[in-house]
């Protein structure tokens, strides 16, 4: 912090900035993440809240594990692809 960056005004995302103890995540334990005052609380281990309210919603649309071993090899395996399947699941659904 120089001399000066007392007079600089904050901007909104440092004003609004959360500062306070959070509880910890239910499914791992972790510290949840708030980012913003008025931003809802999140897990960045396990992404516990961010998609909870997406998963009510989709719940009648779901891959099968064939699809997404297909979806996920044409993206280089990557494990963002995998759909909440695990990397054997879905080597062995190649397979197959």
């Amino acid at each position: 912090m120089g001399l000066f960056d007392v007079f600089r005004s904050k901007s909104w995302e440092e004003k609004d900035a959360y500062h306070g103890d959070t509880p910890p995540c239910p499914r791992c334990g972790t510290s949840l993440t708030k980012r913003y005052v008025y931003s809802e609380m999140y897990c960045e281990n396990c992404r516990y809240g961010l998609d909870d309210d997406e998963d009510t919603d989709r719940s009648d649309e779901s891959l099968s594990v064939y699809e997404a071993a297909d979806i996920w090899a044409s993206h280089g395996k990557d494990e963002e692809y995998a759909f909440g399947y695990s990397e054997a699941e879905l080597e062995e659904a190649l397979r197959s």
